[in-house]
This record gives structure tokens, sequence and C-alpha cells, in this order.
């Protein structure tokens, strides 16, 4: 019942937020920034990265076969086959090095493609690793070299907004309002982040909640917890 209480109200502190943030808009005559955000769908971004994947498993075959190699591809075939299962909960269990980060990505974009669910969420305890993890997302979702900044959302206390601002200001704005609500399909953030937003009774913090809800959650490095 709390948990039911706390999804309620963050369903609808965003919908106040959004709507008013609408009625302001219109009012001086502008679209709402909230709609300016465009994302695609699970079912692309699946493709997208398995394509990418594919195309690394099949040069390291081709260029440096060794065992670790063969692992990488366990790893990634053990992920792939795990999302043709019923949504549940899934371990995975693998050393530094082989190829968790995409392979995990690869079987919870199939997951919620095939089960319709709305996004990945991707926790992890560290900001550097989160870095890290979000850069090579943006890597291999990414069109004609170029990075995707506009479906992976990172989200944490360490991104310098002033510098990324000066970089791109378009970029780092949509990335704020995405934060606000976690509304992109692939969202990278803090254990921190998380958790406490479950137990905070904070109207900003909690309004993200109901965004778990139809999303393939992924608790990295879960020992940390």
């Amino acid at each position: 019942l709390a948990l039911f209480t706390r999804m309620l109200f963050s369903a609808l502190v965003d919908a106040d937020r959004l709507a008013t943030a609408e009625f302001y808009a219109l009012a001086e005559g502008k679209q709402p920034e909230q709609q300016t955000l465009r994302y695609d769908s699970i079912a692309v971004l699946s493709d997208r990265l398995d394509a990418f994947v594919d195309r690394l498993t099949v040069e390291a075959a081709e260029l440096q076969p060794s065992a670790v190699n063969r692992l990488r591809e366990e790893i990634l075939r053990w992920c792939r086959e795990a999302s043709l299962e019923k949504p549940g909960f899934f371990s995975l269990t693998a050393p530094t090095g082989g190829g968790k980060t995409l392979a995990a990505m690869s079987g919870a974009l199939r997951h919620a493609a095939r089960w319709g669910l709305d996004r990945v969420i991707v926790i992890i305890p560290f900001t550097s690793i989160i870095e890290q993890n979000a850069k090579r997302y943006r890597e291999a979702l990414g069109v004609d070299g170029l990075l995707d900044t506009r479906n992976v959302l990172e989200h944490h206390s360490s991104i310098d907004e002033q510098a990324a601002e000066e970089r791109d200001s378009e970029v780092e704005l949509k990335r704020r309002l995405a934060a606000e609500n976690w509304d992109a399909p692939i969202v990278v953030s803090t254990s921190v982040q998380f958790f406490e937003s479950l137990f905070s009774d904070h109207p900003s913090r909690c309004r993200k909640l109901h965004r778990i809800a139809k999303s393939v959650i992924i608790l990295d490095e879960v020992q940390t917890l």
C-alpha cells in the first residue's frame, strides 16, 4: 500500500508539473519544452545496439580469437536467451572484461521489446563507472559515427552542467528535462538516486518513481549494495 501510494504520488506530481509547464508555455505562444523530447522506440534501439555488438563479436572472432572473446560470446548469448523469459529476477555473474556492459544491455532491450516495456534503467554505485558505461551506450547506439545524445540519459551529481551547457546548450537542456522524470528510454543513474527516490518525501525526487513501472532495471555491481 505504501509503495502504491508513492507511485500514485509520483504520477500526480509529474502530471501536475507537466500540465503547469504546458499552460504557461501556451500562454506565451510557445511549444512546451517537454514536448520537444523525441526518442527512438525500444525495438529500434535494440536492433541498433545488436548490430553494433554483433559487429564487434565478428571482428573479435576474426582478428583476436581467444578464450576471453569466447567467454564474451557465451555471456552475450546467455543474456539474449534470458531476454525471452517472462519478466522476473535475473542474475549475471561474470569477470571484469567479460563484456557485461553491452551484453546486459542487449538482453535488457530485447526483453523490453518482447514484453512491451518502456525503458531500461541502469543503476550503478560509482559515478566513474556511470560515465564510462553511458559513453559506451552512446557509442553503441550512435548513427553515422555520432554519439547518441538523445536516447541515453545520464543522471548523477558529478555532471558539470555548466560545461555541458557550454558544449551544447540544446543537448544539455533536453538532458535536464528528461532527468526531471526519467523520460528517456535508457537511463543511467546512481544507486543513491534510485533508492533514495524510493523512500524520499520530496516531490521533485519522487517525481520519477512511476517510470520504474514497466521498466527493465539493471543493478550493476550489485554486491556493493
